[in-house]
């Protein structure tokens, strides 16, 4: 992984985010504060990384394991003072305590292979496997005798596999926080959501198991299942151009714009959203994502839409 960001300047980013974050999270926030929040995002790469950490140490709580957790987090009586000291505490000692826990942002930091926001990626690995990393994603890529295992922190891969070479065949896996994607000599992506995981089989076939489930299932071509620890989804189409992003454009048919916001977003620093009042209005079209800038420009000349920019960190989409 390449390492810009040092140590000690991470360490006082943290800080910093947690500071935010308690002021983001009081009622009485002001449009200014929200205002001076997204400046200080955009600043530096070591502040996106803090505000990465406390968030996700923040959303975390309720599945790290009881020796780990500060139950006082959850304590929704926290002065603003007390909230943002333990976040920091926890933000920054973390590592220290969960060195075993593998869904920890530390282990994100010194993974394998790692993209940064809006970044997309492609690797070759050892067996001739095609191993393709979307925006802001980090895996572990670890072969050994017995499996050829790649471990999806967060963001996005696209997997095309080769015949194993080796003897005996090792099977290949994808392993996320939500359980394990078995190959079946086969081209598909596993993604990683706030509480669970997608697969799309773009070739031949996947075996999906849950974490905590004895219960497994079989994913086809052209077939898409989401998946927690505990529960599989019924699969569905895979959505058009699953596999768009590999080479830059999202492609989508009547998707709601609060959707399409949400997936450009993953491509850019910062907050993209809209009204409510056209959250439900319905886009088609192919968009750039390299280029967020300009795929916000053609939905609004192409809908009945308008952007306003608050800073180049948060644009608001309302109606025209």
């Amino acid at each position: 992984m390449q390492q810009d960001v040092s140590r000690d300047e991470l360490k006082q980013a943290v800080h910093a985010a947690a500071h935010w974050y308690a002021t983001l999270q009081s009622p009485s926030v002001s449009s200014s504060q929200q205002r001076a929040w997204q400046v200080w995002l955009g600043q530096a790469k070591s502040h996106q990384l803090a505000w990465q950490q406390v968030e996700f140490v923040q959303a975390s709580m309720s599945r790290l394991p009881p020796e780990i957790a500060l139950p006082a987090l959850k304590n929704t009586a926290l002065s603003r003072r007390d909230l943002m000291r333990r976040l920091a505490m926890v933000a920054v000692a973390a590592p220290l305590g969960v060195a075993t826990w593998r869904q920890t942002p530390w282990q994100e930091w010194q993974a394998n292979y790692t993209t940064n926001t809006g970044d997309i990626a492609n690797y070759i690995l050892s067996d001739g496997s095609h191993l393709a990393l979307n925006t802001a994603s980090a895996v572990d890529v670890v072969y050994n005798e017995d499996t050829r295992l790649i471990t999806l922190y967060k963001g996005e891969v696209l997997i095309q596999t080769a015949p194993d070479a080796h003897s005996p065949h090792r099977p290949f896996v994808v392993a996320t926080p939500n359980g394990r994607v078995l190959a079946l000599g086969t081209r598909f992506t596993v993604r990683v959501d706030a509480q669970q995981s997608r697969v799309t089989v773009l070739e031949k076939a996947v075996r999906i198991h849950p974490l905590h489930s004895a219960n497994s299932q079989n994913l086809s071509q052209g077939q898409e299942l989401r998946f927690t620890s505990t529960q599989m989804s019924t699969p569905t189409h895979a959505a058009v151009s699953a596999d768009g992003w590999l080479h830059g454009h999202l492609t989508v048919v009547d998707m709601p714009l609060h959707e399409l916001l949400a997936e450009l977003s993953r491509y850019r620093p910062g907050l993209l959203h809209c009204s409510n009042d056209i959250a439900e209005l319905k886009i088609s079209g192919a968009f750039p994502l390299r280029d967020t800038d300009r795929a916000i420009a053609a939905i609004t000349l192409a809908f009945p839409v308008q952007a306003r920019r608050f800073s180049p960190y948060w644009v608001r989409l309302s109606a025209a």
